[in-house]
């Protein structure tokens, strides 16, 4: 599936290799991902965010003070996906809890091509946010439902998404309950975070 729009990718990272492989990584994708700018550090992407207004920004640090993931949850990036990886042993709660967000939280290591599968995802659901009548807070959780299924089963954004689909069919339920069935579902059993759902 092919895209004609752009989209604006910010970058945040400790890494110098993995800062200077972006270019060539966002040649890979189906949608086109622009690189408009590289942020220093977390204090200044709220600035970058009002001077570059990206699509998508991606945060790959050594480490994250407890200071940097509060001011994390104070961009109210519910329009913007946030890509954040992890170390292993990495536990914070509130980060994978955040998917409704738009925060994708991947533990590294993390082979390029999930890395790539997981950069579909969250660019294929700026697409559709940017249809009015689509409703942000299901396009996260399928956005986070596809990134687990990626991740833990191997599979491509478009298996992902398929086998969302035929899951909801089948148990007669709507596309929104099976991802979210997913996601509470590997938040138990891969992240070993306790998560209660509450409908509003």
């Amino acid at each position: 599936m092919q895209y004609n729009e752009r989209f604006k990718i910010a970058v945040v990272s400790d890494f110098n290799n993995f800062k200077n492989n972006m270019y060539s990584l966002f040649s890979m994708l189906p949608i086109k991902g622009v690189l408009v700018t590289i942020i220093d550090s977390i204090a200044d992407i709220k600035l970058k965010i009002k001077e570059k207004k990206p699509d998508l920004i991606i945060i790959n640090k050594a480490g994250y003070s407890q200071e940097e993931i509060y001011s994390l949850f104070e961009l109210e990036a519910n329009d913007i996906s946030v890509i954040i990886m992890i170390d292993q042993y990495f536990k914070y709660k509130p980060l994978f809890l955040n998917f409704e967000n738009g925060f994708i939280t991947i533990r590294r290591p993390i082979s390029i091509n999930k890395f790539l599968e997981i950069l579909k995802i969250s660019l294929f659901a700026n697409f559709k946010k940017k249809k009015s009548n689509n409703d942000i807070k299901k396009i996260r959780t399928l956005e986070m439902a596809k990134s687990f299924l990626v991740i833990y089963e191997n599979m491509y954004e478009e298996d992902s998404h398929k086998y969302l689909e035929t899951n909801a069919m089948n148990e007669r339920i709507t596309l929104y309950d099976e991802s979210l069935k997913i996601v509470i579902k590997y938040l138990y059993e891969r992240e070993d975070i306790k998560y209660e759902y509450k409908n509003q």
